[in-house]
């Protein structure tokens, strides 16, 4: 579902896209992504987010994004001259990436938000949770644990499997695929997750002047696609639909990264 690109700004090169990964997870969930854009031609990144440390909020999240946006320690900033980016936040990371986006707008060829929670400038996404009950389906933190502070973690796979991933592994092996073992391996990539930043105000003083695009998993079981659906008229994203739920990057790489690849493209 190859989608045209997105005109805005970013200068007329091809554009990086920047994957950020959403709670408990690192970079690495992105890798079918990361591999199925190579083979486009598409130069991407899937930074480890710090969101395993105590207190950590935007500031440290953001500056973790705009890191894989730069150009690298050798090059020019993430607020420089640095090249044209898609910005993606899967789940949680959606709070991120568009924080980031508001930082780096003049470079943004398209914020793509996958699955995500989707903010409202200066306020807490906790007390949008609080006072909107659809935002997320029930049942997806089911067995998840307590830790430190406002940490929580997986204790096992099987807990990942009950949870969090519900319904994946039957979508992956509908694809041929062993579901079973692929989220055995997910589950193995995942950390505790600070919450300070859903307690912290969405620092933007609006929404960035960015093309933005929301896409809604139909059969999504953590983040509401009735919701989503809603979310992305609120903030005027144009809408994209895949079927199956909640990690596409896993059981739809391919679509995903035809669709970024799309959005990355040149102007």
């Amino acid at each position: 579902m190859r989608a045209p690109a997105v005109p805005g700004p970013g200068g007329p090169g091809p554009a990086r896209v920047v994957l950020v990964h959403g709670a408990w997870h690192r970079g690495v969930s992105w890798t079918p992504v990361v591999g199925a854009l190579a083979a486009r031609g598409v130069e991407s990144v899937a930074p480890d987010l710090p969101s395993d440390v105590v207190g950590v909020g935007h500031a440290g999240l953001v500056d973790a994004v705009l890191a894989g946006a730069g150009d690298g320690p050798d090059g020019p900033g993430p607020r420089g001259d640095g090249p044209p980016v898609v910005l993606v936040g899967h789940s949680l990371g959606g709070l991120v990436a568009t924080a980031a986006a508001g930082r780096i707008a003049d470079r943004v060829r398209a914020l793509v938000l996958v699955a995500a929670l989707v903010p409202e400038p200066g306020r807490p996404y906790r007390d949008r949770m609080r006072a909107e009950r659809d935002l997320m389906v029930a049942g997806y933190d089911a067995g998840v644990r307590r830790g430190p502070g406002v940490s929580t973690y997986w204790p096992d796979a099987r807990a990942v499997a009950d949870g969090l991933y519900r319904g994946v592994a039957d979508e992956l092996d509908a694809a041929g695929r062993d579901g079973r073992a692929v989220v055995a391996d997910a589950a193995a990539e995942l950390r505790p997750q600070d919450w300070s930043l859903l307690a912290e105000p969405c620092p933007l003083p609006s929404w960035p002047a960015v093309p933005t695009v929301s896409v809604v998993c139909a059969g999504d079981r953590v983040v509401s696609p009735v919701a989503g659906r809603r979310e992305a008229d609120r903030v005027g994203a144009r809408l994209v639909e895949l079927a199956g739920g909640h990690f596409p990057m896993l059981t739809r790489p391919e679509e995903t990264a035809e669709l970024l690849a799309g959005l990355a493209a040149p102007a």
